[in-house]
């Protein structure tokens, strides 16, 4: 177990380019950069940002595709002592707007577009609602009147006479001053909450995810994440930039892109959520595999089943390990070992992280249960977050007075302190009293050879309270009738736990996220049923 330390951000990449300083940090598309020259790159930004007002606890909103510039502008805001605020690029103005309203940001910079949102067009109508000190244009494509990320480092090239205070020196800053700022998503329609970590956080959640990863300077790893969520931040930004690794950047996220980045950059290293390994499984096909430079990486955010698990370890060749993680967490609450058996790393999450420590408590009075009973999983460690941004209130319901958080995901623990995962908290199902756990009904529904996907959801009921509704994608070409999955599901489920209602789809509402919309799916689902269009 790797220890942790107590350095800044500044402090982690100043090592690593001395120790490191000709081994490539960082690729995109047709350029490189070494250790080297991402350090001296980021002070030139990071001068430049200082002489332009970025302080110590300044707010610097970042909306932008994956691409180096974006990267270089993450580390270079914090280096100057601000907190980069990562907007999810899938937003919508009244979205962003709010979020930039929760967080009080003073300065945004923007890349070039996402889909069909053009982040230019996005700015002009934010800055005439809220009042912005300045806007950046980091993008590859520098097309608007806004100052370019190379025009920033240009002017921050270090000169005779310059003003101490516009230097990079971090003498003020500390492991404990705020870094980050990432925007939690409700799938239940909640408003998103303000995660704040520190420099601590960023850098120990990187250290603590390269040692799960066994990363070294030699390994690439490839960057298939969205930056604004911490499990890209964390597993795969900060793990190998922590280590002297190579990270590499895909054109863009689709899935052609990212398959042609692991073999062109011979990537080691892949982390995603199944939906990613999913599709790339579909697209690779055209593709020699499996990929024999690739070793090992984490799938999270999303359930997977032990089928689809072993799929994906299968097509791609390599040790894939389960993981826990949530942002209020550093990402990090639950992960395998590379050790572990096949059987052990599909059928778990993995155990509590190395640096936390880890229980699982019973849903009424919140006491410690044994093992093999399912509660709520809670951890308490350093890598917790600072609070959720001027939102104490919020804080408290969520970490308690020990220190504990209380994630909201159910599980158990077997005799081996491994978690078997088994949903959300507040997806449970009430029917009349009896709890439900969808996890456990789509298990049973996902054995069906017919079915790509499916979400359990609880209707509401005028009777019960709640009614289960399964819905369903079935595989292309393929036929399944209503009948037919009730038969296979009474084979193995109680009666109580017997879907009411199946409804077949062709996709799942998916918020900006990428995660499944419950809120978007009970309507669709509530609609389907009251008109009989199964």
């Amino acid at each position: 177990m790797k220890a942790l330390v107590n350095e800044t951000l500044n402090q982690m990449l100043r090592n690593v380019s001395e120790r490191y300083p000709d081994r490539t940090a960082l690729i995109f598309k047709d350029c490189s950069m070494t250790y080297q020259a991402l350090e001296e790159q980021t002070n030139r930004i990071t001068r430049s940002l200082k002489s332009r007002g970025v302080r110590k606890g300044t707010h610097v909103a970042i909306l932008s595709e994956n691409t180096a510039n974006a990267v270089l502008a993450f580390l270079s805001v914090i280096k100057a002592g601000g907190v980069a605020c990562m907007l999810n690029t899938s937003l919508k103005n009244p979205e962003l707007l709010e979020l930039l309203r929760i967080s009080d940001i003073e300065y945004l910079m923007i890349g070039q577009q996402y889909k069909e949102n053009l982040f230019y067009p996005v700015s002009r109508e934010l800055s005439a609602q809220y009042p912005l000190q300045q806007i950046f244009d980091i993008s590859t494509e520098h097309s608007s009147p806004y100052m370019s990320l190379e025009e920033l480092a240009q002017a921050g090239t270090a000169l005779p006479g310059q003003p101490e205070e516009f230097s990079c020196k971090d003498d003020t800053l500390t492991p404990q001053d705020p870094a980050l700022i990432l925007y939690t998503s409700g799938t239940t329609g909640q408003h998103p909450k303000a995660v704040l970590s520190t420099h601590y956080h960023l850098v120990n959640g990187g250290i603590q995810k390269a040692d799960t990863l066994a990363l070294t300077k030699e390994d690439v790893v490839c960057c298939a994440l969205q930056l604004f969520h911490i499990f890209c931040i964390d597993v795969d930004v900060m793990a190998a930039f922590s280590t002297g690794a190579c990270l590499a950047m895909p054109d863009d996220l689709h899935s052609a892109s990212i398959l042609h980045c692991l073999t062109k950059h011979q990537c080691s290293v892949l982390s995603c959520v199944p939906f990613t390994f999913c599709t790339m499984m579909k697209k690779g096909q055209n593709y020699p595999h499996p990929f024999p430079s690739l070793r090992t990486g984490i799938i999270g955010g999303a359930y997977c089943s032990p089928e689809m698990f072993t799929q994906i370890e299968g097509f791609f060749g390599f040790t894939l390990l389960p993981g826990l993680g949530q942002t209020e967490a550093t990402a990090g609450i639950a992960v395998a070992e590379l050790e572990d058996s096949l059987e052990l790393r599909s059928t778990t999450v993995g155990h509590f992280v190395n640096h936390c420590e880890g229980k699982i408590i019973d849903l009424k009075d919140g006491s410690p249960l044994p093992q093999k009973a399912t509660g709520e999983i809670c951890v308490r460690g350093s890598l917790l977050m600072s609070e959720y941004y001027k939102r104490q209130d919020l804080t408290s319901q969520v970490i308690d007075a020990d220190g504990w958080l209380h994630t909201g995901d159910l599980g158990w623990m077997d005799s081996e302190n491994y978690i078997h995962y088994v949903g959300r908290k507040k997806e449970l199902i009430n029917r009349g009293g009896e709890k439900i756990i969808p996890a456990e009904v789509e298990s049973c529904i996902l054995q069906l050879k017919q079915v790509d996907t499916c979400k359990v959801i609880g209707i509401p009921d005028s009777l019960y309270g709640e009614e289960v509704c399964a819905c369903i994608i079935r595989k292309p070409d393929t036929q399944l009738a209503e009948t037919e999955v009730l038969k296979h599901l009474g084979e193995s489920l109680a009666p109580f736990k017997m879907p009411r209602h199946i409804v077949f789809l062709d996709s799942f509402p998916r918020n900006a996220s990428g995660k499944i919309s419950l809120t978007e799916l009970t309507s669709i689902a509530e609609n389907q049923i009251k008109t009989g269009s199964l």
